[in-house]
């Protein structure tokens, strides 16, 4: 009798969790670069139900034993570009990668970024900024790299970034170049909190510099969340309706018990 009453409690919180992430998803739906999460549910294993007698136990069935929310995979799919004119902000267009022959897939680039520990990180989030020592840095403070994994320099002055990447100073200096790395795995990247992103994948396979970096990037556009609202609304109240459903099993069982204490049990 309990076991449905277990099933049914792992129902409520699987959908509950599932509503967290999908309320992150919306509160993020300005935030440039955001990835939306999708929450993957799991059911828990199965257990061979027999039936017990004085000489062989005879099998019955399968129970499935609840579910629950594995992990929350972020989707790498492009936003939409949105032009903002601030020679800080910059786009990266996955549109212009190679597609994999046996996936179908393009992958994903990524802007480098160094935490204040001396950690590199990752970020689609290309909304910049310029530091007081003119340093190109995140909103947060992380400064942004450049193809030789070091502070990319710009100056006080004016700076313009082709397609590749590559910075020129109001002056006509160059200044290097922003790093632009490609992974095909981008599955392998976790989240962190301020839009960065960790790599918990092999070291090999960490992303690299992509090749050939051209038309990758677009100043003075910034790539909006690819959180799709309507889908996310809609999810939010399936969520909640089987969030709903689940409690009315648990209200069931407890009338069955509530009876079988207060009234079978007086026979």
């Amino acid at each position: 009798m309990f076991r449905g009453l277990y099933t049914a409690t792992s129902g409520m919180m699987s959908q509950n969790r599932t509503q967290q992430i999908l309320t992150n998803n919306l509160s993020n739906s300005n935030t440039p670069g955001f990835k939306t999460d999708e929450a993957a549910i799991r059911s828990f294993p199965q257990q061979l139900i027999k039936a017990q007698n004085a000489h062989q136990p005879a099998p019955i069935g399968r129970l499935s034993t609840g579910v629950y929310v594995q992990e929350a995979i972020p989707s790498f799919s492009q936003g939409p570009i949105r032009e903002t004119g601030n020679a800080t902000d910059f786009a990266l267009v996955n549109d212009n990668l190679p597609l994999d022959a046996d996936t179908g897939d393009r992958g994903t680039l990524l802007f480098a970024v160094e935490t204040a520990e001396g950690d590199i990180r990752y970020t689609r989030n290309g909304q910049f900024t310029v530091d007081a020592e003119g340093f190109l840095a995140t909103s947060f403070g992380q400064r942004v790299l450049g193809d030789n994994l070091q502070p990319i320099q710009v100056g006080d002055g004016g700076f313009s970034v082709q397609t590749n990447g590559e910075v020129t100073r109001s002056d006509g200096a160059g200044a290097g170049s922003i790093w632009i790395g490609a992974t095909d795995e981008p599955e392998q990247l976790i989240k962190q909190g301020h839009n960065l992103l960790a790599w918990a994948g092999d070291d090999a396979d960490a992303p690299a510099l992509a090749e050939e970096a051209e038309r990758f990037v677009k100043q003075g556009f910034i790539e909006q969340s690819n959180v799709d609202l309507t889908r996310t609304m809609t999810d939010m109240m399936t969520a909640y309706r089987g969030f709903e459903s689940n409690q009315k099993v648990i209200q069931a069982y407890d009338r069955s018990m509530e009876k079988a204490v207060n009234e079978i049990g007086r026979v």
